[in-house]
């Protein structure tokens, strides 16, 4: 009889236990062959991407070309033509290949554009769709402003016959077309069109009128300024030909006469240095009121 109190009862057990248990074999990680064979077959893999990539590179212009470029878009002042060479001069690429982006870019440099899109038409067309900058006045020598005030300048200096000249500090071209445009139907009111318009660095305006006087805003109440002159401009036509308005005063103005236009008052020979002086002492008095 065996006795459970014996401890060399429990020995036995445990003892033959381990004896009948099958032996099993721990796995410590992945072996040194298998990681090697691993590496080798991803190496293999990147170097069979790589080298698919560059025939692709280099056999898709021959196999895939691009063979037609037409041009879309309203054009007044762009080249259709120019337009195809510019395109044609700068492709990289087949018709799976080429980079647009860059095209775009490359049409979007040219001054008369305002912006351009590109797309692929398989198997072997490009279509480029161009706008164009629609100048409302000259700038400058030799700019161009559009209505938003964007300022280009033509590459071969041709300037659309016409326009008026605004002139000023780059940064104030926007008000300078604004307010061309918010005058110039008020004066057709009259006949009377802008021909050149200017805000100088102090902020001074000065409209010259198409055949007519030239017109010294000065730097404030330039509305109201222009109300006066719109209210008061037939009866100093009726009188004589004028050469010169000026608007600085704060309840008037001056008008200096061109020479022989039936006006009585003989001007003295230096009688412009002394109406600009004038105008110019008023404006200082204006202003620091």
């Amino acid at each position: 009889m065996v006795n459970p109190a014996d401890p060399k009862h429990y020995s036995l057990i445990a003892a033959t236990l381990r004896r009948d248990a099958p032996s099993r074999q721990m796995r410590l990680g992945v072996t040194t062959e298998t990681l090697l064979l691993r590496l080798f077959v991803a190496l293999s893999l990147m170097i069979s991407l790589a080298a698919i990539l560059w025939l692709a590179a280099e056999w898709e212009p021959r196999i895939l070309p691009i063979r037609v470029i037409t041009v879309d878009g309203e054009m007044r002042s762009l080249s259709r033509q120019a337009l195809q060479e510019r395109v044609a001069s700068h492709l990289t690429g087949g018709i799976l290949s080429q980079d647009l982006g860059a095209l775009r870019e490359r049409v979007e440099a040219l001054p008369w554009v305002k912006g351009a899109s590109l797309r692929r038409v398989w198997p072997d067309r490009l279509i480029l769709e161009v706008s164009e900058h629609e100048a409302v006045a000259r700038w400058g020598e030799d700019g161009l402003v559009t209505r938003e005030g964007v300022i280009f300048h033509p590459q071969d200096r041709r300037v659309p016959a016409g326009l008026p000249r605004l002139s000023g500090a780059d940064e104030r071209a926007v008000e300078v077309v604004d307010r061309l445009l918010l005058w110039q139907p008020r004066l057709a009111d009259l006949g009377l069109l802008i021909d050149a318009l200017e805000c100088d660095r102090r902020g001074d305006w000065t409209l010259e009128l198409l055949g007519g006087p030239v017109l010294h805003f000065g730097t404030e109440q330039l509305e109201r300024r222009l109300t006066r002159l719109l209210a008061t401009f037939p009866r100093i036509e009726a009188v004589a030909v004028p050469e010169r308005i000026d608007l600085r005063y704060s309840n008037g103005l001056a008008v200096l006469w061109q020479r022989g236009s039936g006006h009585s008052d003989r001007e003295p020979t230096d009688r412009e240095s002394d109406f600009h002086a004038r105008g110019k002492r008023m404006a200082a008095l204006n202003e620091q009121r």
